[in-house]
């Protein structure tokens, strides 16, 4: 009888959780590819790197060799942990819309990974609305109460014989970006009204510094919140990326002086974005009827 040896790895990467992180998603074969596995006498086994297939050496050589031409192995993936959809970019087109990646558009990485899409990551043109035969079933899913894969992969025979022809185990990967968003801070105030402005527009007045020197806020004045109260207001003017633990350093400060030189420490350290707090607004500079959203993290500091 062969030894039973690792054929190849599947797996996915997310910026949000950093391209080291693994045992982030799951894997299944589809009920018609489980068969074919069954067949062929190969093993699925969950791994941190995502799923393993094991076989014997006949079995690896024979698909080395193209014996199976017609040999597609689809498989769903659903993310463990946060909210994939909350945190992943590009956004989905529409509800129905699913991420789908074939290895006929793999490139071969210099590390000897495998990747499913052409871009460094999963972009817009991953995103399909077609019920492919042999997939109606999966794509099911959201219409029936039950969590909806992540993402559905498929790879091909010509494909599994050109990553089994190098020396190393083949790693077929799908990497995704992570979600932008403008931090908008409210910072809570006694101000009995909105649109109070400072007694001297030229005195002391807060702002946020970047301590690593890549971020900037601008200003937005006093806003009046729900229960009338007010919350002097700032905004990123960059979109930022979701991460699982934000590495950003902000501190408020009080700038006064000519040119705003002097400078004093009210808040140390401002608390990050949490993927928790995320909406819309119309972007500045928008028509304020049917403008240009984008998503915002508000972040509440009394």
């Amino acid at each position: 009888m062969s030894a039973y040896a690792t054929l190849l790895h599947i797996c996915a990467r997310h910026a949000f959780f950093g391209e080291q992180a693994v045992s982030r998603f799951r894997f299944e074969p589809s009920p018609a590819s489980a068969a074919m596995l069954a067949r062929l006498d190969i093993l699925t086994l969950a791994s941190a790197e995502g799923l393993t297939l094991v076989c014997t050496e006949p079995t690896r050589a024979a698909l080395q060799a193209g014996a199976e031409p017609a040999l597609e192995l689809e498989f769903l993936a659903w993310s463990t942990g946060t909210s994939f959809s909350q945190v992943t970019a590009p956004e989905a087109p529409a509800p129905d819309a699913r991420l789908f990646f074939h290895s006929a558009g793999a490139v071969r990485e210099e590390t000897g990974n495998w990747r499913l899409h052409a871009a460094a990551q999963a972009d817009a043109s991953a995103w399909s609305r077609t019920v492919i035969p042999n997939r109606a079933a999966a794509l099911a899913h959201a219409g029936l109460g039950t969590l909806a894969p992540a993402f559905h992969l498929v790879l091909a025979a010509p494909a599994i014989a050109a990553a089994l022809a190098g020396r190393a185990t083949p790693r077929f990967l799908v990497r995704f970006g992570a979600r932008r968003t403008r931090w908008k801070y409210y910072l809570l105030t006694d101000v009995p009204r909105s649109g109070a402005a400072p007694a001297d527009p030229d005195g002391p007045h807060p702002a946020i510094v970047d301590l690593d020197g890549e971020l900037s806020f601008a200003p937005r004045g006093y806003t009046e919140l729900p229960g009338r109260q007010v919350a002097l207001t700032f905004i990123s003017d960059q979109a930022i990326e979701m991460r699982q633990h934000p590495a950003q350093r902000l501190q408020l400060r009080e700038r006064a002086g000519p040119a705003a030189q002097d400078q004093r420490i009210l808040i140390k350290r401002l608390p990050n974005a949490s993927v928790a707090a995320v909406g819309r607004e119309v972007a500045a500079g928008s028509n304020a009827a049917g403008g240009e959203t984008v998503l915002v993290s508000e972040i509440y500091i009394r």
